[in-house]
C-alpha cells in the first residue's frame, strides 16, 4: 500500500489539536475522572487503528485482510468523526468569549449530541442499513413505446461487491428471493459485482444462481469488475482475470452483455436492451463503445442502454439527436453511501447520483440505481440499499 506520508502527518496533527482541545475541555467542565480517562482510552484506540491501517500490506493482500483494512477504517471513522464534530460545533458555542461574554452552554451540549448521533449513524449504517433493502417503484414514459411493453416490469440491481461480503452469502440470498417476488419481466444488474478481482464472486455462485424473470436476466461489467485495483500495472493479468469473471458468470443465471445488445419480443413487437462495458471519466479507465454494441443508435427503435457509470449518458447521449437511447440504467455512485434528508455528498461530485433524470428535450431518460452493496467502508447512512421496479409506459 502507497501510504500518503504527507497526507498522515496533516491528520495526526489535526488529531492531536483537536484532543488537546477536547480534552482540556473536559477538565474544565467536569471533575469525574473516568470521563477523562475513558477519552484518552478513545484517543489511544484511535492511534492504534491508524497505525494498523498504515501497516497493513494491501497490495495484492488477500480478501480477508482487505476486509480487516475497510473494518479498521469503518471503527477508525466511528471514533474520529465524533471528535471533529464536537470541536466544530464547542467552537462555535466558544464565539461569545471573543466578546468578553459567556460560552452557549446549550451549543456545547448540542455538540455532544450531534457527536454521539454520529457514532450511532455509524454503527447503524454497518450493522443495520447495510442489511436492508429498498424497493423503489418508478414509472418511465418512454414515446413511441411498442404497444405490447406498455407496463412491462424491469428490476434493476446495482453495485453487489460481494467481495465485501466475505464468502457469506445471505443477504445476497436474500437479494434473490426478494428481486424475484417482484413480478419482472425482466432483471438488469448494471455492474460491479466484485471490488478488486473475479474470484470474489465464486462463493456466490450458487446464490446468483436463482435469480429468475421471464425474459431473463441481463448483466454488465463496472470500473471494478476489470481488476485495475487488484493489478494496477499488469495488462496480462487484468485480460487473464476478466476473462475469469466473464467465465464465473456463465454459471450464474445472468446473460453477460459485452459491447452487444439483446432483443426482446412481446407479440409482434420488440425492443432492444444494449450492454456496454464501462465507460466514466478519469480516473476510471474506458473499455467500453457504444458505437459498436448496436448498428444504428439513431434508428427508430426503442432501446434501452445498460451502462455502469451514468457519466455516459451525461456526456454522450443526453440531447445528442444521434443516439435514439429511451432509457439509460446505471449505477456506480452508490450515493457515496450516505444520503441524509435527501442529500448525498454524491451531489458534489455526479451531476447525476440517484433517482430519475431527463435529457432538456425529454427525449432520453436516465435512471441511476445507488447499488446494494458497499466498497471502502462497510456502511450506509441513509443511503439504504435499492432494488428499482421501472414500469415502463408509453408518453402521453
Amino acid at each position: 500500500m502507497r501510504i500518503n506520508i504527507a497526507g498522515i502527518v496533516v491528520l495526526l496533527i489535526l488529531n492531536v489539536l483537536v484532543d488537546l482541545y477536547i480534552a482540556r475541555a473536559i477538565k474544565q467542565r467536569t471533575k469525574r475522572r473516568g470521563v477523562l480517562q475513558a477519552f484518552y482510552g478513545v484517543c489511544g484506540t484511535s492511534f492504534v487503528l491508524l497505525v494498523l491501517m498504515m501497516v497493513m500490506p494491501l497490495k495484492g493482500a488477500p480478501d480477508d485482510l482487505f476486509i480487516t483494512f475497510t473494518w479498521t477504517l469503518l471503527a477508525f471513522m466511528a471514533l474520529l468523526l465524533p471528535r471533529y464534530l464536537f470541536t466544530i460545533v464547542d467552537l462555535i458555542a466558544r464565539i461569545p468569549q471573543l466578546f468578553h461574554r459567556k460560552r452557549l452552554r446549550a451549543v456545547s451540549i448540542a455538540g455532544c449530541v450531534v457527536a454521539a448521533a454520529s457514532f450511532v449513524m455509524i454503527l447503524w449504517g454497518a450493522f443495520v442499513t447495510r442489511y436492508s433493502m429498498q424497493v423503489k417503484e418508478v414509472t418511465v414514459e418512454i414515446k413511441d413505446l411498442p404497444e405490447a411493453f406498455d407496463g412491462y416490469r424491469i428490476v434493476q440491481i446495482s453495485d453487489m461487491h460481494v467481495g465485501s461480503y466475505g464468502t457469506d452469502d445471505s443477504f445476497v440470498r436474500k437479494l434473490v428471493e426478494k428481486v424475484n417476488g417482484l413480478d419482472a419481466d425482466l432483471i438488469v444488474f448494471t455492474g460491479d459485482m466484485v471490488n478488486r478481482h473475479s474470484d470474489e464472486i465464486r462463493p456466490f455462485i450458487d446464490a446468483l444462481s436463482g435469480f429468475s424473470a421471464p425474459d431473463g436476466q441481463l448483466a454488465i461489467l463496472g470500473n471494478h469488475d476489470y481488476a485495475d485495483y487488484f493489478y494496477p500495472h499488469d495488462n496480462r493479468a487484468k485480460e487473464n482475470d476478466r476473462a475469469r469473471l466473464i467465465n464465473f458468470y456463465s454459471m450464474t443465471a445472468f446473460d453477460l452483455v459485452l459491447d452487444d445488445y439483446r432483443t426482446i419480443y412481446r407479440d409482434n413487437d420488440s425492443i432492444i436492451v444494449i450492454g456496454v462495458e464501462n465507460i466514466g471519466r478519469e480516473p476510471f479507465p474506458v473499455y467500453g463503445n457504444l458505437e459498436s454494441a448496436y448498428p444504428d443508435l439513431s434508428d427508430s427503435t426503442t432501446k434501452i442502454l445498460l451502462s455502469h457509470d451514468p457519466y455516459n449518458w451525461h456526456n454522450d447521449i443526453a440531447d445528442h439527436a444521434d443516439k435514439n437511447i429511451a432509457l439509460t440504467l446505471s449505477g456506480h455512485t452508490h450515493a457515496m453511501q450516505t444520503r441524509l434528508l435527501g442529500w448525498s455528498p454524491a451531489a458534489l461530485i455526479y451531476p447525476e447520483w440517484a433517482g430519475l433524470y431527463s435529457d432538456k428535450s425529454g427525449r432520453s431518460k436516465l435512471y441511476v440505481n445507488i447499488g446494494t452493496g458497499t466498497v471502502g467502508t462497510p456502511m450506509r447512512i441513509g443511503a439504504t440499499p435499492e432494488i428499482t421496479v421501472l414500469t415502463l409506459r408509453p408518453a402521453k
